[in-house]
């Protein structure tokens, strides 16, 4: 959740039961799986699947496609500009 909560993490706040209710849905569907690396038995390490770096970078794919039309339309600022 510290993570997260980081600039690098994108901001995001999230409660447990959200965080943790993502992942199992994201480990339901493959897209992640337990490292297997753990440095405390409370604590765990997940990681992408080959199959959840496939869907992450089709998502990345989308949402440059949306800003790129976003910008194009005007809707916000060019790269570069204020």
């Amino acid at each position: 959740m510290k993570d997260a909560r980081s600039p690098q993490g994108g901001g995001i706040q999230m409660g447990p039961g959200t965080l943790y209710g993502s992942l199992e849905r994201m480990m339901r569907d493959g897209l992640v799986e337990e490292s297997g690396v753990s440095d405390d038995e409370r604590r765990r390490y997940y990681r992408l699947t080959t199959t959840g770096q496939s869907v992450l970078a089709a998502e990345l794919s989308r949402l440059d496609a949306a800003v790129s039309s976003a910008r194009s339309l005007g809707l916000i600022p060019q790269e570069g500009r204020s």
